[in-house]
């Protein structure tokens, strides 16, 4: 499954329909109040969404196709069903006098509607129509920020499932394409499918809040954010190679490119766990290591410097919950001129394990006890989607998932991800002919490191 944006997906002709999710009961009296807070990052991602001018879209999507001529009622049974599955779905945060209010739809008070919007659609114009509609409704505060969309032929149909970010994180979307295309195929031959249970979001978010506050600025997570700050000079870090920046006028730039096939990411995840570290470890020396071919930008440093994001999906209960389950941790490790990749992987995977603790304390209570803002500049995700239940399978349901666009005038994202065909990084960065050239050039020099790991030679070091 790849992560991109719409300009990156191969959109099938068809009939377009969108699909929304309504409350049954229009009374207002139908919404619960709940006492379940929002979470950190979801009152950090919606009130900037309460004044203007208001933020980029910020939605996640995921697409795949369902075999064969489309049954409007199976769709709308597996849509429901999983909206009820999902407690995060039926929840609407809204503002009021102290913050942000809940208030939340009991099981069954969903159903998914669907309206065509154009037919014989295709190409560009039909992505484009696409993400109109999703950059127009999967955006908070309003409910539902999340919608659906369907392109429909004789022999099959594409499912596009959109949600803001407040309700997901990329997981969440990984997963959806099993859970109701499972939910579809049962619906279609008049069964019911009973999937585990799984723990509420809300749940979730309630838990967060209350371990946040016990934190106190003498806690060794904010004490190690200090520390990272105060080397940083208060600024987050860069890009390791120097990025000219954008006037933020237009959307940044997304790519993708392929680092390993299958067989090459198994050695590649061998030579990493035997020098001491895992996946990610050996591919954060690589990073180290491309820095360093462009100009001695690292070592200059002494160090290699980003933001990493990390799953907080610590109890089995969140593990196939739809949510925000994501901590936000910085991560440094240092590079010196003898180091080759064993030594760059081993103290890689001692800052991995030191970065991932810290992603349990929300980066939204750091910044209350540092009284500083923390503003991503580089980022680098990596996930393993190997694990994801239908992952198998995602190549026969053409599955990707697709993000929206961003304007921002610095920020580098490199979002890294391993599947049953190999390793890929898909990015985003500044939309600058420097940036281009740059971000293109050092990811070739990341694929040539560790492929030379592969090969058994010592990458530039």
């Amino acid at each position: 499954m790849e992560f991109t944006d719409m300009a990156g997906l191969s959109v099938r002709p068809g009939t377009l329909t969108v699909w929304r999710p309504v409350a049954l009961d229009e009374h207002p009296a139908s919404w619960t109040a709940d006492a379940r807070p929002a979470s950190h990052a979801q009152e950090a991602h919606v009130t900037p969404w309460l004044e203007e001018p208001r933020p980029s879209p910020s939605w996640i999507a995921t697409a795949f196709e369902l075999p064969g001529p489309l049954s409007t009622d199976a769709l709308e049974t597996a849509l429901s069903l999983w909206t009820d599955r999902h407690e995060s779905l039926r929840s609407h945060l809204a503002p009021d006098a102290t913050g942000l209010r809940r208030t939340t739809l009991a099981p069954g008070a969903v159903a998914v509607r669907g309206s065509v919007v154009g037919t014989c659609l295709g190409g560009d114009a039909l992505a484009h129509r696409i993400e109109e509609v999703f950059d127009r409704e999967a955006v908070p505060p309003a409910w539902p920020s999340y919608l659906f969309a369907t392109v429909t032929r004789p022999d099959s149909t594409t499912l596009y499932v959109a949600c803001d970010h407040s309700n997901v994180d990329g997981y969440s979307m990984a997963l959806a394409a099993y859970e109701i295309r499972r939910l579809y195929e049962a619906a279609l031959h008049g069964m019911r499918l009973e999937l585990a249970e799984v723990g509420s979001f809300l749940d979730f978010a309630a838990h967060e809040r209350q371990a946040a506050q016990l934190v106190g600025g003498d806690h060794e997570t904010v004490v190690r954010w200090r520390e990272f700050m105060a080397a940083t000079g208060g600024r987050m870090p860069d890009f390791p190679v120097p990025v000219e920046a954008d006037d933020a006028s237009s959307p940044q730039h997304n790519g993708l490119e392929w680092l390993l096939d299958a067989d090459e990411a198994a050695a590649f995840d061998a030579l990493c766990r035997r020098s001491g570290g895992s996946f990610c470890a050996g591919l954060l020396a690589c990073l180290a290591m491309a820095a360093d071919v462009q100009g001695d930008v690292t070592r200059k440093r002494g160090s290699f410097s980003t933001l990493m994001p990390f799953h907080t999906r610590n109890q089995a209960q969140w593990t196939w919950s739809v949510g925000w389950y994501v901590g936000l941790a910085p991560l440094r490790f240092a590079v010196r001129a003898e180091d080759g990749f064993a030594a760059l992987t081993g103290r890689a995977m001692a800052a991995l394990q030191e970065a991932r603790r810290m992603a349990e304390v929300p980066v939204t209570r750091v910044t209350e006890l540092l009284g500083a803002p923390v503003e991503p500049r580089f980022v680098v995700s990596y996930m393993d989607f190997r694990h994801v239940p239908g992952a198998r399978q995602w190549a026969d349901w053409k599955a990707a998932m697709v993000r929206s666009h961003r304007i921002h005038p610095h920020e580098v994202y490199l979002w890294i991800n391993r599947t049953h065909e190999g390793a890929y990084v898909s990015f985003r960065h500044p939309r600058t002919e420097q940036a281009e050239k740059t971000i293109l050039r050092y990811l070739e020099d990341v694929r040539r490191a560790m492929a030379d790991t592969v090969g058994g030679k010592e990458a530039a070091a």
